[in-house]
């Protein structure tokens, strides 16, 4: 999925995001339970999806692939907060993320504006 997120038209990068959510939202390894080789594949996922999370979120073209990117970003946040596996998420991510959402925080519609600015103080507050 975090391959189509780059070539693909706006169409198809909305479905990827869209899958995304739902792949996320049924995530096991987003559950409580906590050993390391869980910690190492969900890192790994989470890297992967960071990295490629960043080409939608900074989408000049289409508000739409923006505003399913940053509900990716958002599920995210909330999941691996509430299992407490935050530390799966690298430094490197959270930095591509902030950037992202710092991108965000000026565009024309305020909802996502508001969101991203939200998602960014979350991303900021997490150890």
């Amino acid at each position: 999925m975090c391959e189509r997120l780059k070539l693909s038209t706006w169409r198809v990068q909305v479905g990827v995001l869209q899958s995304m959510k739902t792949y996320f939202q049924r995530l096991l390894l987003l559950e409580k339970e906590k050993d390391n080789q869980n910690f190492t594949a969900l890192s790994l996922i989470l890297t992967e999806t960071c990295s490629a999370l960043t080409h939608p979120l900074e989408n000049k073209s289409y508000s739409s692939v923006r505003t399913e990117a940053l509900s990716v970003v958002e599920l995210l946040v909330k999941r691996t907060g509430e299992s407490g596996q935050w530390e799966c998420v690298s430094g490197k991510s959270r930095e591509q993320l902030q950037r992202s959402l710092s991108t965000l925080q000026t565009d024309s519609r305020p909802d996502l504006r508001d969101k991203a600015q939200e998602l960014r103080r979350n991303i900021q507050s997490q150890p």
